[in-house]
């Protein structure tokens, strides 16, 4: 039983037809024949460059990926460095306050002392 065949209709313009004719006139082919070596034989031509063309554009997408990566962990250093400096300056500025506000509560502690050691027995006695 023979294998029942499918048709494709294609709209052309005069000019394109005539292309299209002519080049299969020249490889001795009907027009038929023509297009469906050039379609099928041609089609891995076809996909073979587009593969090479795309692993070469997505190379290059790769490595412009790897440069923009490379900046970005720059600038994320960068930016973690100077967060560094920054919370040792706070540190610093804090340390410096904690001592002297310790400073100022010894001082007031020894006031407080040597103003109790003045009152007398029932002023401490009733906290006068």
């Amino acid at each position: 039983m023979e294998e029942k065949k499918k048709q494709i209709c294609l709209r052309l313009s005069e000019k394109e037809k005539e292309i299209i004719e002519a080049k299969a006139k020249n490889e001795k082919m009907t027009v038929n024949a023509f297009i469906l070596k050039r379609l099928l034989d041609d089609s891995a031509e076809i996909e073979n460059a587009i593969s090479v063309l795309s692993i070469s554009a997505l190379s290059d997408e790769i490595e412009a990926l790897k440069n923009e990566n490379r900046e970005l962990k720059r600038f994320e250093e960068d930016l973690r460095k100077d967060y560094r400096e920054t919370l040792a300056d706070i540190r610093s500025t804090y340390e410096v306050m904690i001592s002297s506000l310790k400073e100022t509560i010894k001082s007031k502690q020894v006031l407080i002392d040597s103003q109790e050691t003045k009152k007398g027995f029932w002023s401490k006695l009733f906290k006068r």
